[in-house]
């Protein structure tokens, strides 16, 4: 484990060099790529935007947006990506894993509706049911703990780069950053695959909400961990 959160992790695979860096706006092309390939794997992708592959421009256009929100407000979010250099693939310092922080709780977000009443990919009932369900899982499990905590807002890897341990540097951010804070807790809401992660890295489940809209069977489970320091 690094000894901050400005460390860079350097490990070789093979002629792939990984290094864990802060995001910048120029890498929002990249990232908005690993958000595409990446995110559709997790069920509430599906839940909220079954209709992406109709329209493509529009997921990427608010989901570019998105990211650029949270570089813009480096008080609220710490946003880092893993990225692959592979002289003979031809890639250089390209992200293909993501990892943002909420590191004041405290702070509203700025923007963040997702272009929920202009995009056409998207289903706005159950993004509304979603957003309802990650704050009641929220308040329920985690506001006790005040401000003193790290929340794991996003964790994205390529599909292509999986099983190097990028999700597991990005995570590892958190727990030196809760150190260098004099422990505060981490927490994530997660879906089913990305709770087995967690689990190996030590978080335990605490609760779980539903996003259900009323008279829908269709829904998603969303599961709260935490890492007590």
């Amino acid at each position: 484990m690094g000894g901050g959160p400005d460390e860079l992790y350097r490990e070789r695979y093979g002629a792939e060099t990984l290094v864990m860096r802060k995001a910048t706006k120029d890498d929002l092309d990249a990232i908005t790529r690993v958000i595409q390939a990446g995110f559709p794997d997790d069920p509430g992708c599906d839940y909220k935007f079954p209709y992406r592959d109709k329209y493509p421009n529009d997921f990427w256009k608010y989901t570019r947006r998105q990211y650029e929100e949270y570089l813009e407000q480096p008080e609220k979010f710490a946003f880092n990506v893993v990225a692959v250099t592979n002289e003979e693939a031809g890639l250089n310092d390209l992200p293909i894993a993501i990892g943002v922080w909420d590191i004041a709780v405290h702070i509203k977000a700025k923007g963040g509706d997702l272009g929920i009443d202009e995009r056409r990919d998207g289903n706005r009932k159950h993004m509304k049911a979603y957003a309802a369900a990650m704050q009641r899982a929220f308040a329920k499990c985690f506001e006790s703990y005040g401000e003193e905590q790290l929340h794991l807002w996003m964790l994205v890897t390529h599909p292509d780069f999986r099983r190097r341990g990028a999700g597991t540097r990005l995570c590892n951010w958190g727990e030196d950053e809760s150190a260098r804070r004099g422990g505060w807790v981490l927490t994530v809401m997660a879906s089913p695959m990305g709770r087995k992660l967690y689990e190996e890295l030590g978080y335990v489940h605490v609760g779980t909400d539903t996003a259900r809209v009323d008279g829908e069977e269709e829904h998603v489970d969303i599961d709260a961990l935490e890492r007590p320091p």
